[in-house]
């Protein structure tokens, strides 16, 4: 009787891990292996060039800011120095 207990234990057990393993494991193993993909050296190396080509790009153009951007930057600039003054 405990043998048939035991043997029923261990089939569910062993099927849940195999059921775990198809399903959470193989999204777990894809987010490791992105995350792992971001950190390499390579792919670090080709984002700092991508930021340096962009930079150049921008500093190249008479305007950077659209009106509508540098308004936007304006008035938050002026919100943020406002608080910084009232904090004093």
């Amino acid at each position: 009787m405990m043998k048939i207990f035991i043997y029923k234990l261990l089939a569910i057990l062993v099927g849940f891990y195999i059921i775990f393993q198809l399903t959470i494991g193989l999204v777990l193993k894809d987010i490791k292996n992105s995350i792992s993909n971001y950190s390499s050296e390579e792919n670090i190396l080709f984002v700092k060039e991508k930021i340096r080509e962009e930079l150049k790009n921008g500093l190249s153009k008479d305007k950077i800011l659209s009106p509508e951007d540098a308004k936007l930057i304006k008035n938050f600039y002026f919100k943020i120095k406002k608080e910084i003054e009232n904090s004093k």
